[in-house]
């Protein structure tokens, strides 16, 4: 069953264990926990969002930067997983 569509980030990681297999992309079980905190704060702060800004203009523009936020903070994540 699809969860949906995937970020940008999803994708992009996707193909890059096509390219260097799927070894070296594992993540620990703290990064994993960390990912979905990251991802459960960002369902929230977007509810929030839409809660205050309803019928808004600004809530175009600010559900953009919560997306790219949560994909910068994901990022991290796993780039901190990559230096090591």
């Amino acid at each position: 069953m699809s969860r949906g569509l995937k970020s940008s980030l999803d994708v992009a990681l996707d193909r890059m264990k096509k390219i260097v297999g799927e070894d070296a992309i594992s993540l620990t079980e703290e990064q994993k926990v960390s990912i979905a905190q990251v991802r459960n704060e960002h369902e929230a702060k977007v509810a929030e969002k839409k809660i205050l800004l309803a019928g808004s203009e600004e809530l175009t523009l600010e559900l953009k930067r919560l997306e790219e936020e949560k994909e910068a903070r994901i990022k991290a994540i796993y780039e901190r997983n990559l230096a090591k």
